[in-house]
């Protein structure tokens, strides 16, 4: 019995000693980092900053490839065929968990179809105007949009991203009516219709808004966290101010194809902790607007299926756009 134990034991040992091997040997290749969004938006810009400490710590190149289209349908659903080897990663966004809850079209499950690293930044959404708009506070906004329903405009990154399911959350829980006008791209066309007076007022990123906010280009009404964002202490909550409880903050999370070796996400889980916690790391993508806090793969896996149940009931909103 004892000669059959050992004989069991050597043979698993055996059959798992490929796997250690490679996780041991990983990276030993250039690592492609993936997202659905164009250059220079706000998770390319987070990739770009990362990329840095993370080709040190893990002692390979990694390269940055945005994959935009379809508020990242498209680069999801590439990734998701992928082989599970560690050399694809994929920065995913909360407006993955959005597209999940609201389309049943897609052709992948982002539940069964990738494996969750860590959510590495958090940021709340800003609403913001030009600065010589009339509505001086979010309240005399949606007074306003209260008086006449649909007269007012607000913009997006597109129908169906976390930006739209952020006013869409509020609009179906005030009943107030208003016109969503989606952009792609960046912000730049959002930005000219804003001066112009052809759009009310645009929901953005932080690391979108910042920039303009400081130069005096754009003027915020309101975060749409539950508290006030430490880089802008003036600026109010939705929930101050128009829906008390509200609070919508999205993510950027590591993720791969599914089927990645524990062996190997445990080295990148890792490799992702050490370069977050760098001091310079964490102050500039604070300075970005993000809340930086590394997550646990189970933590991050549940964090997308509560988004998921939270959006599920908008998904009306969506197929009506």
């Amino acid at each position: 019995m004892r000669r059959r134990t050992l004989l069991m034991s050597a043979a698993a040992a055996a059959a798992g000693a490929p796997a250690i091997a490679r996780a041991q040997a990983y990276p030993s290749q250039t690592i492609r980092l993936m997202h659905g969004y164009d250059a220079g938006s706000n998770p390319d810009t987070i990739a770009r900053h990362l990329s840095v400490p993370l080709t040190e710590i893990l002692g390979q190149q990694i390269v940055i490839e945005p994959r935009p289209g379809a508020a990242e349908r498209l680069a999801a659903a590439q990734i998701a065929r992928m082989k599970p080897d560690g050399y694809t990663l994929y920065l995913m966004t909360g407006g993955q968990a959005v597209v999940s809850a609201t389309d049943k079209t897609l052709t992948y499950d982002i539940l069964k179809d990738f494996d969750f690293i860590s959510i590495v930044t958090r940021f709340p959404f800003v609403l913001t105007v030009a600065p010589g708009s009339r509505f001086e506070t979010v309240q005399a906004y949606f007074d306003e949009a209260t008086r006449e329903p649909g007269k007012l405009t607000y913009g997006t990154s597109g129908v169906g991203s976390t930006l739209h399911m952020a006013m869409e959350l509020i609009l179906e829980k005030t009943g107030i009516k208003m016109t969503h006008v989606p952009y792609k791209g960046g912000t730049g066309q959002s930005y000219n219709d804003l001066a112009s007076g052809r759009l009310d007022m645009c929901v953005l990123t932080f690391s979108s808004a910042q920039p303009l906010m400081k130069t005096g280009k754009l003027r915020a009404l309101a975060v749409t966290s539950k508290e006030r964002h430490p880089g802008f202490p003036d600026v109010p909550t939705i929930a101050e101010t128009v829906l008390p409880d509200y609070d919508v903050v999205s993510w950027l999370g590591f993720t791969a194809p599914a089927g990645l070796p524990p062996a190997i996400r445990d080295r990148l889980y890792e490799a992702f902790e050490r370069a977050m916690a760098r001091p310079e790391v964490k102050s500039k993508l604070e300075e970005l607007g993000n809340d930086t806090r590394v997550t646990s793969p189970a933590e991050f896996r549940a964090r997308v299926e509560a988004d998921m149940a939270r959006w599920g009931p908008l998904a009306h909103v969506v197929s009506q756009s």
